[in-house]
């Protein structure tokens, strides 16, 4: 129990009549009387405390609360001899003032510092004698207490400490007082704070229908503040029917007037006379005998901008979520490379190994992650995709493993990197051939380590994230040029994919084709009934440097052009083909099929498509003398794998003949 500690005063008690001893108490009657009569607050318990100080004749008293529990305790004033010392805090174990807070008087009449030996305070003051009662409230519950101590003994005078029971009594009331009225001002800020934070106009009026309060709400829904509104008739925010409501409502007794709730069908009037349809909601009660009503009201065109904003990412998000299943879920095609591909994929897919994907521009690499990502067991958490090609070489450190707040000029708060991102899921690093020499020493820590730090930071960052990396340079060249580490090379090179060219799977133009049509048909809102024959001979017979993502645009590009349901050869404007690529004409009784949006294409099944690519690959071998592989072999000709060349020789029939 912390108090101050000053010199000894000499004040002593000596032998005194029974007329002195009613002397000091009716003295100290008077002195509390005078005192606190008043005074309130702070200032009340200071009066308070030297006022009982002085008619007990003691050195020390003071008068405290608890301090938010109820093992501490705060004083709220502190009497010292001859001046108020500070007011502290201290905790209640160990000292004479525990039990008093557990609702028991105390009084030591002598050696309480050795009765108390924890409480060190107590020697170090040289306190002799403590005296102390529990305040409490009207229903009995313990508030604080008032303590007096001395350096000298203080034995029971009856006398006295029915003085100091006035003294307590007194300051029983004004805690209790001092309590209530702090926990009616916490009651009404709460009650501020959710009136001004509540998104509804709140309006209170009286028996006179005049306005007696609004919140922030009501200021913006009524187009006006506060110090205009407060005070005016209430009717001149309301149009006729919504008045019509109200004096119909406040007709009935109050007793009887239940709450109403008005949906729609009503209008207010705001400040500058303009209306609004409103939602309101009426309440009535009485306070201090007065008769109070609560509006609460709702501007309906929120709501209805509120709803049409809803609407619009609904469809928003319908769109997007068509987009992701029509485009990006979908591995499209059935020839023997992509039917090897995908069995390669849900091989990995199960693991956790690091994939990497070989292959040209616009093969699809991105679709073919996502697919890994979607049949792995991390399906459930983010797929985290980064362009390492799209960002300046000093981003890409930031974007990977995020920034501290202040780690570089215009970082002005913390941010995650995308292996943060992808915590649990899967990180694909689109272009990771673009990465510079010390992101690719970072990149291979994370890979090595599991772990991280912020660009800036030195909390190393402990996540879990799969790596599907593409890229379409040759990482092996670039390790032996020295443009990137050999060892980042085999971290990534675990499970190496090589994604093939469109122009090695022609098998498969047909139903994709037909697969970007179907989106298109949707996205454009017109009909689009397939391709004619002649266009899809000459999709057939163009080399698609550019692959998939080319064919996408030309056909895009087709679509919007196209004045038929079928899309005809001169709207695809493709260049003319090589003479490599040249196809034979074509026989006036022999047309090729269409193709038809959204239905699976006839394809390489149909006889007249077989024809064509049966003379186009016959004419090829002719011209190369039956050699297959090598550079001037039919494959190279054609652009085409050995292996697949060898496929479709088989499936069509033809056999090569060496010259």
């Amino acid at each position: 129990m912390p108090l101050a500690y000053a010199a000894p005063h000499t004040q002593r008690r000596g032998a005194v009549t029974v007329t002195t001893h009613l002397d000091e108490l009716d003295t100290g009657l008077r002195a509390l009387v005078e005192g606190t009569a008043s005074v309130t607050g702070e200032a009340f318990f200071r009066s308070l405390v030297r006022g009982v100080a002085t008619a007990l004749a003691v050195r020390w008293a003071f008068v405290a609360e608890f301090a938010g529990v109820r093992t501490r305790v705060r004083m709220l004033a502190n009497w010292d001899h001859d001046h108020f010392a500070p007011e502290e805090e201290f905790d209640l174990s160990g000292t004479p003032c525990e039990a008093v807070l557990c609702g028991e008087p105390r009084h030591y009449p002598q050696g309480v510092a050795a009765l108390f030996p924890r409480n060190t305070d107590l020697a170090v003051m040289g306190a002799e004698s403590y005296l102390a009662i529990p305040l409490r409230n009207a229903a009995g519950d313990v508030l604080g207490h008032l303590a007096v101590l001395d350096e000298r003994a203080m034995p029971a005078a009856p006398r006295e400490l029915a003085l100091f029971q006035v003294f307590a009594a007194r300051a029983a009331a004004e805690l209790e007082r001092v309590h209530t009225e702090r926990a009616l001002r916490e009651r009404e800020a709460r009650l501020a704070a959710i009136l001004g934070s509540a998104l509804d106009a709140v309006v209170c009026i009286d028996g006179a229908r005049r306005v007696t309060f609004v919140n922030p709400a009501a200021e913006r829904v009524l187009g006006c503040c506060a110090a205009d509104v407060v005070g005016t008739p209430l009717e001149r925010f309301l149009a006729p029917s919504f008045r019509a409501l109200l004096d119909h409502h406040l007709a009935a007794p109050a007793a009887a007037r239940p709450s109403l709730w008005v949906p729609q069908g009503i209008e207010a009037v705001r400040a500058d006379g303009s209306a609004f349809p409103a939602e309101a909601t009426l309440s009535c009660t009485r306070v201090d005998g007065c008769e109070l009503t609560t509006l609460i009201l709702r501007d309906l065109n929120d709501r209805h901008q509120a709803e049409a904003a809803l609407a619009r990412l609904r469809q928003e998000k319908a769109y997007l979520q068509a987009q992701v299943v029509g485009e990006a879920h979908e591995i499209v095609g059935a020839s023997a490379a992509i039917r090897e591909l995908r069995t390669q994929l849900d091989k990995v897919a199960a693991t956790d190994a690091t994939v990497l994907l070989l292959g040209e521009t616009g093969t699809g690499k991105e679709l073919l992650a996502r697919y890994t990502h979607r049949q792995s067991p991390r399906r459930e958490r983010m797929l985290v995709k980064m362009n390492c090609a799209a960002l300046p070489s000093e981003l890409i450190e930031s974007e990977l493993f995020g920034h501290e707040k202040g780690a570089f000029s215009g970082a002005i708060a913390t941010r995650k990197g995308r292996f943060e991102l992808a915590d649990g899921g899967t990180l694909f690093l689109d272009e990771v051939g673009e990465l510079s020499l010390p992101a690719q020493a970072k990149l291979l820590r994370v890979l090595q380590e599991r772990e991280f730090e912020r660009v800036g930071g030195t909390r190393p960052i402990h996540v879990d994230v799969r790596v599907v990396a593409a890229t379409n340079r040759d990482l092996a060249q670039m390790v032996e040029q020295g443009q990137f580490r050999a060892d980042l090379y085999y971290r990534l090179n675990v499970f190496p994919l090589q994604v093939p060219p469109l122009r090695a799977r022609h098998d498969d133009i047909p139903a994709l084709v037909a697969h970007v049509l179907g989106g298109l048909q949707r996205r454009l809102g017109k009909p689009l009934h397939g391709v004619t024959a002649r266009a899809l001979a000459a999709l057939l017979a163009y080399p698609w440097p550019g692959n998939i993502r080319e064919l996408q645009n030309v056909v895009e590009r087709a679509a919007i052009l196209a004045t038929d349901a079928l899309i005809d050869e001169a709207d695809l404007g493709l260049a003319p083909v090589r003479p490599t690529f040249a196809v034979p004409p074509l026989p006036a009784a022999a047309p090729l099929p269409a193709v038809t949006a959204g239905e699976t294409p006839p394809g390489a099944d149909a006889a007249s498509l077989e024809a064509v690519e049966r003379r186009h690959i016959e004419a090829t071998l002719e011209r190369c003398g039956g050699v297959i592989e090598g550079p001037k072999g039919a494959a190279a000709a054609l652009e085409m794998h050995p292996s697949t060349l060898r496929s479709r020789l088989q499936k069509l029939g033809i056999r090569a003949r060496r010259r």
